[in-house]
C-alpha cells in the first residue's frame, strides 16, 4: 500500500512540474487565447508564433526554459509575431490548426488565419533562431 501511494504521488509531482507554467507567461508576456493573440496580431500588423504543448511534455518545458526564455530569441519573437502558449487539450486551442507532436510551432499569418509554416520538436536556441530568421524574410 505504501508503494502505490508513493508512485501516486511521484507521478502526480512530476505531472504537475512539467505543466505550463503561469510563472513562463508572465514573465515573457505569451498570449493564451488565439482570438485574443489574434486580435493584437491585426492590430499590430504581426503574425503569430503559436507554441502547442501538453501538461505531461518535458520537452515543452526544455523548450520554454532553454529556448524561449533567452533575450536574443524573445527579442526576436517579438520583433516580428505576438507570441501565443497553448495547451493542445485546453480550450484555447483553435481546432483549425493541427498538432500531434509536441511542442509545435506554427506560425500563422494573422490577415488571412493561414499557417505559415510548423516546427515539429524542440529546438534549441540555435536552431531556433535560424527558423525565426527563415520565417521573417
Amino acid at each position: 500500500m505504501k508503494r502505490v501511494l508513493f508512485i501516486i504521488c511521484i507521478t502526480l509531482f512530476l505531472t504537475n512540474a512539467n505543466a505550463i507554467s503561469p510563472d513562463f507567461i508572465k514573465k515573457m508576456s505569451y498570449e493564451t487565447e488565439y482570438e485574443k493573440a489574434l486580435s493584437k496580431a491585426k492590430k499590430e500588423n504581426k503574425n503569430i508564433m503559436m507554441v502547442v504543448s501538453q501538461q505531461s511534455c518535458p520537452w515543452c518545458r526544455k523548450m520554454e526554459k532553454q529556448t524561449l526564455e533567452k533575450k536574443p530569441i524573445d527579442k526576436l519573437i517579438k520583433k516580428s509575431f505576438i507570441p501565443l502558449l497553448v495547451d493542445k487539450d485546453s480550450n484555447s486551442f483553435p481546432k483549425k490548426f493541427e498538432a500531434k507532436l509536441f511542442p509545435t510551432t506554427i506560425f500563422i499569418d494573422a490577415k488571412n488565419e493561414t499557417e505559415i509554416t510548423k516546427v515539429l520538436g524542440y529546438k534549441d536556441k540555435i536552431e531556433f533562431k535560424a527558423i525565426l530568421e527563415e520565417v521573417t524574410k
